[in-house]
């Protein structure tokens, strides 16, 4: 877990209300005075008055980092009281700069909140060091994927660092590819894999969404098959947009085509009737399996047979794939989805072409399989 400066650790004491009380009410900022300048309301958080001490550091807030002189003077104040409450605004100024910035992307909803907090927390002197020194957005991906690199080799660590390690990453990655769309980014499939990210991506309805939009942003970066296998392990909707772009993509490899077939499979949407129709043609080799002393052999029509069946809404074990084997992810295991020879393979294309016919005949959506 990372180790926080003794100043940030002390910090931290007072970001609950930062983050849950200040936050919220920066969704609706007050208008500053007109006339007050940020030096006059540091001294008016000396006032005897309450309400009028809480008017002026509801301003400074609205300033937000313009207030910075005035508050470092304001730190150095003979007054004790308000040189710590100019302490307390920095900090607060500081918090409130990342969460105007970061919500521009991911929303004010309380789970964006809660994902900012996160984001916040996995790396508060990263934070604090942006709005002391700010730097271009859209050219700290590589910082923030070497940092979310570096969580994950750490053990054990608390889920909400890794919530706001892959949520800082996503999000700096935006910012680059909104920047530069033409730019390729580094992959983040391979940190993906890891459990506790599949977990985090599962838990955190805010970070799947935000992982949604670098997902889309990032489309057409690295492997498609990659990011396939990716979206299918995390369930997200994502899976079936780029399994039809593979699909319709004739030089994808047939051992990729596979997992595309059955993403689709999945998704059970009729747009996709015609990409897996196509693929019941294509006898291309896939996978050879050993099953108690017999050789599976597969091809990608048997997918795409599997496919359709299972779309239909039946069981693909009923119609002759004998050796099949569920998975999690992918439907399937794709090297379970063969048969032992032709004669098994044609006899399941019959068995499935005769339910076919008679439900067509019923008026069902499933039509009859042709080799």
């Amino acid at each position: 877990m990372p180790r926080l400066p003794v100043r940030l650790t002390s910090t931290l004491a007072v970001t609950s209300c930062v983050l849950f009380g200040s936050i919220a009410m920066a969704e609706e900022p007050a208008t500053p005075s007109s006339s007050a300048t940020a030096e006059q309301l540091v001294e008016q958080l000396g006032d005897a008055s309450y309400d009028q001490r809480e008017r002026a550091r509801q301003q400074l807030l609205d300033i937000g980092l313009a207030a910075r002189a005035a508050l470092d003077g304001g730190r150095q104040h003979p007054d004790p009281e308000i040189a710590l409450r100019c302490r307390r605004l920095w900090d607060e100024v500081r918090i409130l700069s990342g969460w105007q910035e970061v919500r521009s992307v991911v929303g004010s909803s309380p789970k964006a909140r809660a994902l900012y907090d996160k984001m916040y927390l996995a790396d508060t002197a990263f934070w604090y060091e942006l709005a002391e020194s700010p730097r271009p957005r859209d050219r700290l991906f590589p910082d923030r994927q070497e940092q979310l690199q570096q969580t994950l080799k750490e053990s054990p660590t608390p889920t909400w660092v890794i919530e706001g390690a892959l949520a800082n990453a996503f999000y700096f990655g935006l910012l680059a590819k909104q920047a530069k769309p033409e730019l390729e980014l580094e992959s983040l499939d391979e940190l993906l894999r890891v459990g506790r990210c599949q977990q985090a991506l599962k838990d955190n309805d805010a970070l799947s969404d935000l992982w949604d939009r670098w997902a889309k942003a990032t489309g057409s970066d690295g492997p498609a098959l990659d990011r396939l296998l990716v979206a299918l392990r995390n369930q997200r909707p994502q899976a079936r947009e780029i399994a039809r772009n593979m699909l319709s993509d004739k030089r994808s490899p047939a051992t990729q085509r596979q997992y595309a077939l059955l993403a689709l499979a999945k998704a059970k949407n009729p747009e996709d009737d015609e990409l897996i129709r196509n693929a019941l043609q294509d006898s291309s080799p896939l996978d050879t399996l050993f099953s108690r002393g017999v050789v599976i052999k597969s091809q990608l029509r048997d997918v795409a047979l599997a496919a359709t069946i299972y779309r239909a809404g039946e069981d693909p074990k009923e119609f002759g794939f004998s050796y099949l084997k569920p998975d999690p992810a992918t439907l399937y295991s794709p090297s379970s989805l063969g048969f032992k020879n032709d004669d098994a393979r044609m006899q399941a294309t019959v068995n499935w072409s005769v339910v076919a016919a008679e439900r067509a005949r019923d008026g069902g959506s499933a039509g009859s399989v042709e080799r």
